[in-house]
């Protein structure tokens, strides 16, 4: 079977964004990133980057958010389904981030380095998980133990779609939802 190619002679460029959308986008995952020294007590100075690494993971993003715009008919993405779904996805895709190990360097910092693309993705999970579903946290240590310890196994191991992703983080903010739809016994949709 052949599919004909109708848009062949249609022509169409994406157009990557300007060096001051980059700049302010990864002024914003630095916040992130300051965010997970402290939590982690490592000098923010030891985390390197990847400038055209991160570049690339703002790119896509911005692509992936023309492609709702074009395809879903103007759909506006939801921001933590989407906008973090994709961030963690070409994070760990990209790999960006790297720590130098130092010869005196402790045992916890040389498994940090080993896996600090998938901290970092951790840290913007749980960082929601506090915001949206504190709850959680309620429920014992051993269970948020074992959730972030089998979701930084599949960050690492597993191949998760942008799509799981995307799904992973609804039960994170719908108890939020939730209560902001909630008006006088009735569910608003």
């Amino acid at each position: 079977m052949e599919f004909p190619n109708r848009w062949k002679d249609n022509v169409f460029h994406y157009v990557k964004p300007s060096p001051e959308f980059i700049k302010e986008v990864m002024g914003q995952i630095e916040e992130v990133v300051k965010g997970f020294c402290e939590i982690y007590e490592i000098d923010l100075s030891r985390i390197k980057m990847n400038t055209l690494a991160l570049e690339d993971v703002i790119t896509r993003i911005d692509m992936r958010f023309l492609y709702f715009s074009v395809f879903h008919e103007g759909m506006k993405p939801n921001e933590h389904k989407t906008l973090n779904g994709l961030l963690i996805f070409w994070l760990l895709k990209r790999h960006p981030f790297w720590i130098d190990i130092m010869p005196d360097d402790e045992e916890d910092i040389v498994r940090l380095a080993a896996r600090i693309n998938e901290k970092i993705s951790l840290h913007i999970v749980i960082t929601l998980l506090e915001e949206y579903n504190s709850d959680f946290f309620q429920y014992g240590e051993d269970l948020f133990k074992r959730y972030t310890r089998e979701l930084e196994y599949s960050f690492m191991y597993r191949d998760l779609s942008k799509e799981a992703l995307f799904l992973m983080f609804d039960p994170l903010y719908y108890e939020h939802i939730f209560s902001n739809s909630y008006k006088k016994g009735s569910v608003v949709f």
